[in-house]
């Protein structure tokens, strides 16, 4: 009897070995498997990021060695204003900037506002300006917001539009409503009008920016077409008066053929 329970507890003995070397035989097996599968997940994981951080990238013009030139105007309702944005070039941050002359000069000192960050928006940021979809501050110092501006009699509030002529020999001129702070610059000589209308207005009957000093300019030669950042404080070529953009001094009142919606 004694050598039976003996055998049976061998026999046990065994059989348990066995079970723990299977187990531990298994888990030998998982864990390389987990460690390839955590690999791969993190070589994805790095193609992803760089894909992300090559999307976000700057492509295309202009690049930090580009000097460019734009005209703009500002249109509200059915009039140009006769001002300009105050010369910002003292202070300039970016190289997308004005010197109160009606242009605006695009020469990215910094590659965040290169490639597709060269934008309207990245020319009203360096001017402290307030611009979005439905609001743009004007050269006299106002902020208009289409949300409670009215043209004239109109029962609709305002709409605010770019129009962008992508070249100087453009006739016809592409429209936008949305995004117009993304709105690029991504040629020399491009000519841009922000339109504060009725909605009921044609973007064809808004005029086109007077191109007459930018053409002036860009054919002076480059020592004379000053980029504000030498410290100089020079403000742009000096051109007969005639062809000098008008300014005038910031007013309170309010633009032409306007007026703010009634409350209620």
């Amino acid at each position: 009897m004694a050598r039976s329970a003996a055998a049976k507890k061998v026999a046990k003995a065994a059989s348990t070995g066995a079970g723990g070397k299977s187990a531990l035989s298994d888990r030998n097996f998982l864990f390389p498997g987990a460690m390839v599968l955590v690999a791969l997940l993190g070589i994805v994981l790095i193609f992803i990021a760089r894909d992300q951080r090559y999307d976000l990238a700057p492509h295309g013009d202009p690049t930090t060695a580009d000097h460019w030139h734009s005209a703009y105007n500002v249109y509200v309702c059915d009039e140009i204003s006769p001002s300009t944005y105050v010369n910002d070039s003292d202070d300039d941050r970016t190289g997308i900037h004005t010197h109160g002359d009606g242009l605006i000069h695009i020469h990215p000192f910094l590659s965040t506002v290169t490639g597709q960050y060269a934008t309207l928006g990245a020319f009203m940021n360096e001017s402290e300006l307030v611009f979005d979809d439905s609001k743009i501050q004007l050269p006299i110092g106002t902020v208009l917001d289409e949300n409670n501006f009215k043209c004239g009699d109109d029962e609709e509030n305002a709409e605010l539009r770019v129009l962008k002529w992508n070249t100087l020999d453009a006739e016809t001129s592409t429209e936008y409503v949305t995004d117009l702070s993304d709105v690029r610059f991504n040629a020399d000589g491009q000519l841009f009008t922000f339109a504060m209308v009725s909605p009921s207005m044609k973007s064809s009957d808004i005029p086109r920016p007077d191109d007459s000093y930018l053409k002036s300019y860009t054919t002076l030669p480059n020592e004379q077409q000053p980029i504000g950042e030498d410290g100089s404080g020079s403000t742009g070529p000096t051109l007969p008066a005639g062809e000098l953009p008008a300014t005038e001094e910031p007013s309170d009142s309010e633009p032409p053929e306007s007026e703010e919606p009634s409350e209620g």
